[in-house]
């Protein structure tokens, strides 16, 4: 059924739409295997389906950013954030820059990306894309991947990439099927768990803050002993269940295996983290005195939006009528212990419904660094979310996609 100088690309996501463009301009045929009825499911409604599809800052910080950034780099230094950046402007794609050197199309249309790596491929003599395909397992012989079978089909090949990515948004197609095909080869598989994710905590927020931002906080994550296991400065946003947001989408990817472990874990915010608690105290204090005509409700605006001052008021048993010269030390200390010290029981995470990525996968000791190339069946590709690689979020993890596909193409055009 194939040809010589084939290559089997198992998925339609990021890194399988990628090795489809690289393949089929070096001369390779090439037939994409797609699980459900459309490529690029996940990749059209990343970053909210805006796709913030890499991070512009240099290269030492960016592999300060990955799991392992020995193991990424080999791919990362073949196919970096600039060569990822100018591949989609040579496709006519226009590119922004945001805050914290994000990367988007300046459309703020994930679409666009995915057509940009569908257009070359969509209609190419050398690719053949075969849409609800499922794929059961591999064909091996003599130690070599060989092909497929999918759909009651055995479709043979010279090469396989497998892009099946992890589990995140499952209802995306993205169930875990390469885990489990790599499995069957006696690859280890280090758990998957959900990664950049919303965290559930015991009493969570009112459902009116739901969605309120807060900028410019630190949050620590504790043990029951109180150490410190991750801490994290930057925004965040209440959630009726928990917290969401930058900072705690990176601390859940941090805690990850911990939590998995069965830790008890609490999270506190600081909402002033630029302020020492003495000297807040003190603020606090003084604002009772100057502001002793001004209500509690009036005087906390000085420190949190104005949405968060009931819960605040609340929470700490102080009246918001109650006026500035009736507050006592006691609210002054609660105030505080809001502000500084408030902590949560962490008891889950929103789920794989709602994780942005998966942290476990293939052990990386088990494919090759240089080529992705398995070190257990030769002729057999792993890249992407498949990959006991992650990183935090901000454009990352679609870099690590890119840039695995890409490496795992140079090998296979050099053979």
């Amino acid at each position: 059924m194939a040809t010589m100088h084939t290559t089997l690309i198992i998925g339609g996501g990021a890194s399988g739409l990628m090795a489809a463009n690289i393949l089929s301009k070096e001369g390779q045929k090439v037939i994409l295997l797609e699980k459900k009825h459309q490529c690029g499911l996940k990749l059209r409604i990343t970053g909210k389906g805006r796709c913030n599809l890499t991070n512009a800052c240099d290269k030492d910080e960016f592999l300060s950013h990955v799991s392992d950034a020995d193991f990424f780099a080999p791919a990362f230094y073949w196919f970096d954030n600039k060569d990822l950046m100018s591949f989609f402007e040579q496709k006519d794609i226009e590119l922004k820059v945001e805050r914290g050197n994000r990367v988007y199309p300046a459309s703020g249309k994930a679409n666009d990306i995915f057509f940009a790596l569908l257009q070359d491929i969509e209609h190419n003599e050398n690719v053949e894309i075969i849409k609800n395909c499922d794929v059961k397992h591999l064909i091996i012989e003599d130690g070599r991947a060989i092909g497929v079978v999918a759909n009651n089909q055995r479709i043979l090949a010279d090469n396989i990439i497998i892009c099946t990515g992890g589990r995140t948004y499952p209802t995306t197609g993205a169930t875990g099927d390469g885990y489990r095909i790599l499995k069957l080869l006696n690859h280890k598989i280090t758990k998957p768990l959900p990664a950049l994710v919303g965290l559930r905590t015991q009493s969570g927020y009112p459902s009116e803050l739901q969605n309120l931002e807060i900028k410019h906080c630190k949050v620590t994550i504790t043990d029951k002993n109180k150490n410190i296991i991750a801490s994290r400065f930057g925004d965040m946003t209440l959630d009726e269940y928990g917290v969401s947001g930058p900072i705690i989408l990176s601390l859940s990817r941090d805690i990850a295996k911990d939590f998995d472990a069965g830790e008890e874990m609490f999270l506190s915010i600081d909402f002033k983290p630029k302020i020492d608690k003495d000297k807040l105290y003190q603020e606090i204090l003084a604002a009772f005195k100057e502001r002793r005509t001004e209500n509690a409700s009036s005087i906390v605006r000085k420190w949190v939006q104005k949405p968060l001052v009931n819960e605040i008021l609340s929470t700490c048993k102080i009246n918001p009528k109650t006026m500035g010269y009736k507050l006592t030390e006691r609210d002054a200390k609660s105030l505080l212990w809001y502000l500084k010290f408030r902590s949560e029981e962490i008891i889950g995470d929103m789920g794989w419904n709602e994780a942005i990525i998966t942290k476990g996968g293939v052990a990386l000791n088990e494919v090759d660094k240089h080529t992705l190339q398995s070190k257990k069946i030769k002729n057999l590709y792993i890249t992407g979310e498949l990959l006991d690689l992650d990183a935090d979020t901000g454009g990352y993890n679609l870099q690590i996609a890119f840039s695995t596909a890409a490496l795992a193409c140079k090998a296979i055009a050099n053979q």
